[in-house]
């Protein structure tokens, strides 16, 4: 008895792809326009900005090591320092509350980089972030992130993010940018 050999044709047994259709690729193109302007959004919201500074200030400050790019406590050098590389800002304060000026870095934030100002005394630790990119406010935010305190202002033609955990000098450096910009 001869073997008979069946032929299948591969494509004749699986079902067929379903087939892309122009709407939706249209589709697919308007959720991703969605979610990219929910992005762009929420980065500009008062509150996300808080968030992120209130993030670096507890990471940067929490090292073992603080990592200056630059260590001073003339606050006209560490201006001339940030308007160098390209950051103008307002005269800086030197002291306000309980703090002084002690150092300046480059901070990076999850959707932008900020000038980190940082200053320190006693038990009080505050950081002035000059951000780059948007921040929805019109000459101040008020804010708590966790345990820390957060002022968004504007200065200089840029918004001006103050943190620290000690209400009253975070006031005080918030109101010294405002002095000095009058």
């Amino acid at each position: 008895m001869a073997s008979e050999r069946m032929r299948i044709d591969v494509g004749d047994a699986l079902p067929l792809a379903p087939r892309r259709t122009r709407a939706g690729s249209w589709v697919g193109l308007v959720l991703l326009a969605l979610l990219v302007g929910g992005f762009l959004w929420l980065r500009g919201s008062p509150a996300f900005v808080a968030w992120e500074v209130a993030h670096d200030h507890a990471r940067c400050f929490g090292r073992a090591h603080l990592r200056a790019r630059l260590w001073s406590s003339d606050p006209t050098d560490v201006r001339q320092w940030l308007e160098s590389r390209g950051t103008p800002v307002q005269p800086l304060p030197g002291k306000a509350g309980g703090v002084a000026i002690v150092g300046v870095r480059y901070c990076p934030l999850s959707d932008r980089v900020a000038a980190h100002v940082f200053y320190g005394g006693g038990q009080s630790l505050v950081s002035v972030f000059v951000l780059s990119g948007p921040a929805r406010i019109r000459d101040s935010w008020s804010g708590v992130v966790g345990q820390f305190q957060v002022r968004l202002l504007r200065s200089a033609g840029r918004t001006v993010a103050i943190v620290g955990a000690i209400e009253e000098d975070v006031d005080a450096v918030a109101r010294s940018f405002r002095i000095s910009e009058a």
